[in-house]
């Protein structure tokens, strides 16, 4: 049958099956002891070296019912299907290894917020325990693109619409509304989130509703429009700002809730404000590797450390 005849560009599904049996049953030097490798019957081994023969019109073993040997053609296939095995074995022991073990390098994008005191803490704490793991941080507010950016968790404020990532909630933080002493000194205490149309406010860059902050009220979600505003895209410089009296912003709980404690940021509308959630987003959950698995587990196991 010279069907399976190909050129060298083009291999046939089935020759890599004649190639497997014509291995084993040449490396034992027997068509019995390969069956029961194989768990193949005598017969099937029998066919598929025949097959094997055909294909190429020479004779690879010389066999009788009482006699085995490999011609020189078989010999030197021999040869070449052990160089193939050791491929294959080491191709193994490469995919196990990765599979096994939390070496590796491991990219992880956050936002500049988190780019504190206690999130280095939980990085720590994570590098003490998987010493193998080679870190790779960015930091940056924009939108990941995990497979165009090669990162392999990204962690992210707020809600994600029409993600096609997996997303897993790590923690939620309290927001605050806050502005100095000095500034309270001047103004009245908005007693609706609409009021703040009326009142200087910073707002932050990359806020993704631009303009407009957020607020609930009976269980749902209603934008005010700020107006005109300072704006900046830097969580210290929103603190600075609040502090020196320019004008209202917005904070997560552990960026101010000592300024809070101490009396240099006094809150409002705190009736109005909701949690925003911490969110890891990482691509399908088959196959990750141990690392990703690793991290993710270590960041809700150590979330309390962001809290203030």
């Amino acid at each position: 049958n010279n069907n399976m005849c190909v050129n060298n560009s083009e291999i046939n599904p089935k020759l890599s099956l004649l190639m497997q049996s014509f291995y084993h049953v040449a490396n034992f030097g027997s068509f019995s002891k390969a069956s029961r490798i194989l768990r193949q019957s005598r017969s099937t081994l029998t066919n598929h070296i025949y097959e094997l023969e055909s294909i190429y019109s020479i004779r690879l073993i010389n066999r009788t019912t009482r006699s085995f040997s490999l011609s020189e053609e078989g010999e030197q296939l021999l040869d070449k299907c052990r160089e193939l095995n050791y491929l294959l074995q080491s191709s193994n022991e490469l995919l196990s290894n990765f599979s096994n073990n939390d070496a590796g390098g491991l990219c992880i994008k956050i936002p500049t917020v988190l780019d504190n005191k206690n999130f280095h803490t939980l990085l720590r704490k994570f590098k003490e325990k998987y010493p193998e793991v080679i870190l790779k941080i960015l930091v940056d507010n924009n939108v990941c693109d995990l497979v165009n950016e090669k990162v392999d968790v990204a962690l992210h404020l707020g809600e994600l619409k029409d993600s096609s990532y997996i997303c897993r909630t790590i923690t939620s933080f309290d927001t605050y509304v806050v502005a100095s002493k000095s500034f309270w000194d001047k103004y009245d205490y908005p007693v609706h989130p609409n009021r703040l149309r009326d009142l200087p406010c910073v707002n932050y860059r990359h806020c993704k509703t631009g303009s407009k902050w957020s607020f609930i009220e009976n269980g749902h979600v209603f934008l005010v429009d700020i107006g005109a505003s300072h704006i900046c895209d830097s969580d210290e410089m929103l603190m600075s700002f609040a502090l020196d009296g320019s004008g209202i912003t917005t904070l997560l709980d552990f960026t101010c809730s000592d300024l809070i404690a101490e009396g240099r940021l006094t809150p409002c509308l705190t009736d109005w404000t909701h949690k925003v959630k911490l969110q890891a987003l990482f691509l399908k959950r088959e196959n990750t590797p141990p690392r990703v698995r690793n991290f993710l587990d270590t960041l809700v196991d150590l979330a309390p450390l962001l809290k203030p």
